[in-house]
Formats: C-alpha cells, structure tokens, sequence
C-alpha cells in the first residue's frame, strides 16, 4: 500500500535506526557546545586556613598569603 508524505513509516526498522542516529548526533553536537562550566559539578568556595602555634597565629613573610 502506499504511503502519503504526511505518514510516517513507523513500522519500517530503518525509520528508527536514522532516527536514533540523528538524535545522538544532535544530543552529542549540544554537549560539546555547551561550556564547561555548565557541565560541571558546583563546588564550594574554597577557605584559608590560619597556621597557628600553640593556638597563636604565626605570622609569616609581608606580603604573602
């Protein structure tokens, strides 16, 4: 029987197949577009520690942190 241009052969295994493929190609063309930063994991901000001896903070050269 054959098919209009407005059915889609959704009985066909090559229908799907194309399908399939042109969803990983597009879902792999978005991840690599997508900057980094999204795609990382959110880390917490980073603190200083204080070096202390005997519970006194030393101090240590002008100017370094």
């Amino acid at each position: 029987m054959p098919q209009t241009p407005s059915q889609l052969p959704l009985g066909d295994p090559q229908f799907w197949i194309v399908t399939a493929a042109a969803l990983g190609a597009g879902s792999w063309i978005l991840w690599r577009m997508l900057p980094k930063r999204l795609l990382r994991k959110k880390r917490g901000t980073a603190t200083r520690a204080t070096l202390t001896v005997g519970g006194k903070p030393v101090k240590g050269k002008p100017g370094c942190h």
